[in-house]
């Protein structure tokens, strides 16, 4: 009787041991891979290597920025050249249209009536007639999937080794999704937040010339 018991309890062990290494191996599978800080940034450096010196390029898409108060959402175009660029927002409202030409010195807003103001900033048009607040050169580099070259940033990368968000000048930037089908890949979705201050936008389309 006592040999049929440690039979027993033998296969039972023997079970419990099958069933605790099947939890194991799949627990081990459904664990992602970490990634050493060191690939993320490596990757992060040949990305901006390889779009650093691309300074002529545009691209389309939807626009939404909000802050504690009011903000406002639309269609726009990014028409950058250099240290200058072009932006114009469309919104669903055909009152609110306007443009921004923007030089290095000085920059222009034109309104859907023709009326025009003048800084000597993009970011102080925005700010001063729109309440915006947007740092338009950093986004031009945001944009790309890059940190502008003017402050420390700190990245933080997904377990792939791709870029997730940067932490630069008070501001986080989060990349929701990018094209894989360009190369290197560029975003087609972020959101940057600063405070109450958030921009969300939506890529339609890149052209680079």
């Amino acid at each position: 009787m006592l040999g049929g018991l440690r039979r027993s309890l033998a296969r039972m062990m023997r079970t419990a041991a099958v069933l605790a290494l099947v939890l194991l191996l799949n627990g081990c599978a459904n664990v992602p891979r970490l990634v050493e800080p060191a690939d993320g940034e490596m990757r992060l450096s040949e990305r901006e290597s390889a779009l650093f010196e691309r300074t002529h390029f545009s691209l389309n898409g939807r626009i939404a920025v909000s802050n504690a108060k009011d903000g406002g959402s639309g269609r726009f175009f990014w028409r950058q050249k250099g240290e200058s660029f072009e932006l114009r927002f469309v919104a669903p409202v055909g009152s609110q249209n306007w443009r921004i030409e923007s030089r290095p010195g000085q920059a222009r807003l034109i309104a859907s009536d023709g009326t025009a103001r003048i800084a000597a900033t993009a970011d102080e048009l925005l700010a001063r007639e729109l309440g915006w607040r947007v740092p338009s050169r950093s986004m031009r580099y945001w944009i790309l999937g890059m940190r502008a070259p003017e402050a420390d940033a700190r990245a933080i990368f997904d377990d792939a080794g791709n870029l997730q968000s940067l932490n630069q000048a008070g501001w986080q930037i989060d990349y929701i999704r990018f094209d894989p089908a360009l190369i290197p890949p560029l975003p087609t979705k972020l959101f940057a937040r600063s405070g109450d201050n958030e921009v969300r936008i939506s890529i339609r389309q890149w052209q680079f010339e």
